[in-house]
């Protein structure tokens, strides 16, 4: 089982967790209002190629939400 990084800034997240975006990035305008189910974690680039290890926090993924977030964008609800 891999273990993710412990650090200081990053939040709990499990999958199921529900999220809203709170990021002001004009791309998820249209998906800013919605309420989102996590489905995938990554820590690595091992498992998400676009994922940059010296932001040191979980990248999540949702269904049926076509970009993925760092915990800094999102709300856990």
């Amino acid at each position: 089982m891999f273990n993710p990084p412990n650090h200081w800034n990053s939040k709990k997240v499990n999958i199921g967790d529900k999220i809203k975006i709170t990021s002001d990035n004009p791309t998820y305008n249209k998906w800013r209002n919605k309420t989102w189910t996590i489905n995938h974690i990554t820590y690595s680039t091992e498992d998400h190629p676009g994922y940059d290890e010296g932001v040191g926090g979980p990248l999540v993924s949702c269904k049926g939400l076509p970009v993925s977030l760092y915990d800094w964008e999102f709300e856990i609800v």
